[in-house]
């Protein structure tokens, strides 16, 4: 290989190393081409303050293109901003000529007062602006910024609209609208509704009261104490819940979801762990390449996907249905009507009952049922390419018929099975319960 195309080659590589990180959020652009690179002199600061008076419009509208906002609740008759501007020039007076140009707009209309800055095009990139606000409790803000934190605490409905920067929203006493890039965000203590969407960063959303709409990518996202119905879809986003009321639905894939405490639920992950534990009314779990695990659910379970792998301990509802291929199944402790279909994968079933009804359909699979004591309900076995292995003490009668084995047992002949399995290709086998319940899982 001759030196250019060797040099050509790493190019390539490097450029889609780089490309590939930008995308997934592990490399923020502004490690490469950080505005602070570009700044030629000394640092300039220049502080004015503006108060505005009453009356006032519900909203107080501020637009910051580069810098922070932080917004407190304050007296009740006035709206009170200072106003920081960072000039960088090589001389004071020269940054003094520039900070005479840019200029703090406040306009008043029926429904806001707005808030914005009069910048030249030629000084964008040697500027900040820093805005500290102090306003009454029943104000709402909308906040349009970039390139810093944005705060608010104890106001009205905030709207914030941020990129390269954190934002933290607390003790809202009203809606949440939050959209924000590159840069972590918490929101804590709303009373009203609340929209958030992320990217490439990580969020915590704590004691929300009302109803949640979340979206996110290359995020890892925090909740707890959601006492309305959660609408959640991400992608590349790991996801942490606790105490949320619901009902709930949450959409993602390639990270784990770890729920606890949760109501009415419909989970949806792809390449991904979706474990569940302590929840009330019915579960709904979608999967692909996962592990789907649930544990003390007190409601309806259904469980479908491709590839996955099922843990299931201390289940009671209506019904449990579970439909998966190519990895195996466990569940111990359960009580409800259940029907199940695997291919390719070994089942291990321990019941607390089977009086609600078992039906089992397999396929290059193997069963072992783990048959509660002294409950003698009818069941009907049948096993293609493969054995029944019998192991309970009570007789059972047994027939082959074209390499298909068929097994009834504690039945007279005329009443209907509660027990149903059919398999092919895998073995079924029929014993006792335990009596350790904590003894390690050893499939057939």
């Amino acid at each position: 290989m001759k030196p250019r195309e060797i040099v050509l080659l790493v190019f390539i590589i490097l450029a889609g190393v780089t490309i590939t990180l930008f995308q997934s959020g592990k490399l923020d652009h502004l490690e490469f081409w950080g505005e602070d690179w570009f700044q030629k002199g000394e640092e300039f600061s220049f502080e004015e303050v503006r108060t505005i008076e009453p009356p006032f419009p519900d909203w107080l509208t501020i637009d910051n293109p580069r810098g922070e906002v932080i917004a407190d609740k304050g007296v009740e008759d006035k709206v009170e901003i200072t106003w920081e501007k960072k000039i960088w020039a090589e001389k004071e007076a020269e940054a003094k000529q520039l900070a005479e140009e840019i200029k703090l707009q406040v306009t008043k209309t029926a429904s806001e007062t707005r808030v914005n800055i009069l910048l030249p095009e030629k000084i964008k990139r040697s500027y900040r602006s820093y805005f500290r606000v102090s306003a009454p409790a029943s104000l709402s803000v909308k906040i349009d910024n970039s390139h810093g934190q944005v705060k608010v605490s104890g106001l009205n409905s905030v709207s914030v609209i941020n990129a390269h920067g954190q934002v933290t929203l607390n003790e809202i006493n009203g809606d949440v609208y939050l959209h924000n890039r590159h840069g972590d965000v918490s929101v804590t203590e709303v009373t009203g509704k609340t929209d958030v969407s992320l990217e490439h960063g990580n969020g915590g959303l704590f004691r929300l009261r009302q109803t949640a709409i979340i979206s996110g990518r290359h995020a890892d996202l925090d909740l707890e104490d959601i006492e309305g119905k959660l609408n959640l879809r991400a992608e590349h986003t790991s996801i942490r819940g606790r105490r949320i009321k619901g009902p709930l639905f949450i959409s993602t894939s390639h990270e784990p979801v770890d729920l606890n405490e949760v109501g009415e639920a419909e989970v949806v992950n792809r390449y991904g762990l979706v474990r569940v534990d302590s929840a009330k009314g019915p579960l709904s779990v979608e999967n692909r390449y996962g592990t789907v695990a649930v544990s003390q659910l007190e409601g309806s379970l259904k469980v479908t996907g491709k590839n996955i792998r099922v843990i299931g301990r201390w289940i009671s509802g209506e019904t449990v249905y579970i439909s998966s291929t190519y990895d195996n199944i466990e569940l111990k402790e359960f009580s409800a009507k259940t029907e199940i279909f695997l291919r390719h994968g070994d089942c291990l079933l321990e019941p607390a009952t089977l009086e609600p009804g078992l039906s089992f359909q397999g396929d290059y699979a193997s069963l072992r049922l783990l048959w509660p004591d002294e409950e003698r309900l009818p069941a009907e076995i049948r096993v293609g390419q493969g054995k029944i292995i019998w192991r309970l003490t009570e007789p059972a009668a047994t027939s082959e018929t074209n390499g298909e084995t068929a097994l009834r047992a504690f039945t007279t002949g005329k009443e209907p099975a509660k027990i149903i399995i059919n398999n092919r290709y895998g073995n079924v086998i029929i014993e006792k319960s335990l009596a350790d319940k904590n003894k390690e899982t050893i499939f057939p």
